[in-house]
């Protein structure tokens, strides 16, 4: 028997390429390929660089949707449920707008696969698919390395993606990660670890985890062990670690050239509301970045803006902080109010929502915002984000940043990535913005 894996993109503007920025390589796909017994035939379409084979013959076809792309897999996945070919949904979106997505799909997965897999295949050969699968604990995350064959020899960025762990221990109002993983983390052993990327074609890594630092005395391990591998490797952290200086120096020494911290605001009165306790005791984000880049670490600092509290001045004196302080990277988002998360609880029970399914609409674009807030109007918001994102990959402001010589220009290999990620994502800013959520209605759905 034969099974389809695909990845739906978000959406395609005509006649331009996908944002490049974006063409990371799935490494849900490849863990899925590694569960799947080798018995099956197993082919993957990535949406986002090629066209999808409809009239290819299958068995079953497997769907990784996230909120952003879910209008798009269902496009694709009414083509398939017309010629009988059922069709499994799972991920993010799957797991917390399920009802939803069972609309869409013949059956949903919700939560992580492992432990669940094997039984729907089992139920599929028997000719008993359930509606539903739902492991009943967190599954241990031991032994299954990613078969990254299932790739193809795609173009993907030469970064690898490499989980450590997964899950978080924060409850963020906004973020998607707390609802999937119900708060709870969980570690892949450190020796599996090391054998995935031992197995890897690049020395280039993102380690994925929401938060790689979790377990302080784990991630020592993990640290350590990654010294005498020879890579280059960035990853997510909470802004806790900031005044570790041992850990900071195992940082760099295993290789680690940046990190990402959600900053998410200036504002107490924001960091509450999101429920970013951790970020109500620095403060003085200055000193945060000034020891990072004391460690030769470079930064990308993410932040958030439609909170009551946010002004003008919010956006300026993030704009100021983050030039000033020569970060490598900088992220102004809106708030995106995504389904099953306490945000969106709130807005839809306070009628803030422009739409309660908004991902759905035909015309939303990426970009846009789905809320209304007290000192902006949906369009109002978006233009300011867009705008303050162009004044951050200004030619001046690259050249500017690029003159922090101790962490983002440390050596021939990080200048050109800081200049060439710079130039590309300056393009991509503008790339990205009014992309369409999957195609238009007047246009098939096999149309490429």
């Amino acid at each position: 028997m034969k099974i389809t894996f695909i990845l739906p993109c978000v959406g395609k503007k005509a006649g331009r390429a996908y944002p490049r920025s974006w063409l990371m390589e799935p490494l849900a796909i490849a863990q899925l390929a590694a569960l799947t017994p080798k018995k099956y035939d197993r082919v993957f379409y990535d949406d986002r660089l090629e066209s999808i084979p409809y009239d290819e013959k299958t068995d079953l076809v497997a769907i990784s949707v996230e909120t952003y792309t879910a209008r798009r897999a269902y496009q694709i996945a009414s083509h398939f449920r017309k010629k009988n070919i059922p069709v499994v949904m799972g991920g993010f979106h799957a797991t917390l707008a399920p009802d939803e997505v069972e609309q869409h799909a013949d059956v949903v997965v919700m939560g992580e696969a492992e432990g669940v897999w094997e039984y729907l295949l089992r139920d599929f050969e028997q000719g008993n698919l359930q509606k539903r699968y739902q492991a009943e604990k967190r599954p241990e995350l031991m032994s299954i390395l990613p078969d990254r064959s299932i790739y193809g020899g795609r173009r993907y960025l030469d970064l690898a993606l490499v989980e450590t762990g997964r899950g978080c221990r924060f409850s963020c109002e906004f973020c998607s990660i707390a609802g999937f993983f119900n708060g709870r983390y969980a570690a892949r052993p450190v020796d599996d670890v090391v054998r995935e990327i031992q197995r890897l074609k690049t020395k280039s890594i993102f380690f994925v985890d929401d938060n790689i630092a979790v377990d302080r005395q784990r991630t020592v391990k993990l640290l350590e062990a990654l010294t005498s591998l020879g890579i280059r490797w960035i990853g997510q952290v909470s802004m806790s670690i900031a005044n570790d200086d041992e850990l900071l120096a195992l940082f760099y020494r295993s290789g680690c050239l940046g990190l990402l911290i959600g900053f998410e605001s200036f504002e107490k009165e924001t960091l509450d509301a999101m429920r970013k306790q951790v970020n109500c005791h620095f403060g003085d984000y200055d000193s945060v970045v000034q020891n990072l880049h004391k460690h030769k670490l470079a930064i990308y600092g993410t932040f958030v803006f439609g909170y009551d509290s946010d002004t003008n001045q919010t956006f300026q004196r993030t704009l100021d902080f983050v030039v000033k302080n020569k970060l490598f990277f900088a992220a102004f988002n809106h708030l995106v109010p995504f389904p099953g998360t306490p945000l969106y609880q709130r807005l839809r029970e306070q009628k803030q929502l422009v739409q309660d399914d908004w991902w759905l609409s035909p015309s939303y674009r990426f970009g846009d915002v789905a809320l209304k807030t007290k000192n902006y109007s949906a369009q109002d918001l978006s233009d300011r984000c867009l705008r303050f994102r162009k004044e951050f990959y200004t030619m001046k402001s690259i050249l500017w940043r690029a003159t922090n010589v101790k962490a983002n220009c440390k050596s021939p290999f990080m200048t050109l990535t800081y200049f060439m990620a710079n130039l590309l994502s300056r393009g991509d800013v503008v790339e990205r913005q009014g992309l369409p959520l999957g195609f238009d209605d007047n246009r098939k759905v096999d149309s490429e």
